[in-house]
């Protein structure tokens, strides 16, 4: 089971089974995409100390979507 370290109180935070059921599929849009896309899927993490559940976007996701905001930064000042 993977782990890591909650950011809020330092306890153990555990990964939840799925990024594409319940709500964690609606967890964050592109506001610069259209209607239709642009949705970014998160992992749910649990803090089993405080009960914090943060959802985490996996780091290659996280690195297309930082070049896509640069590019569109870029074109629309």
């Amino acid at each position: 089971m993977e782990t890591k370290r909650c950011p809020f109180c330092g306890g153990t935070m555990v990964r939840g089974k799925s990024m594409k059921h319940g709500y964690a599929v609606y967890f964050w849009k592109k506001p610069w995409s259209g209607i239709l896309g642009g949705v970014v899927l998160a992992y749910p993490w649990l803090c089993l100390n405080c009960g914090a559940l943060i959802p985490f976007v996996e780091r290659s996701e996280l690195m297309k979507i930082r070049d896509e905001f640069e590019r569109k930064r870029l074109t629309n000042p």
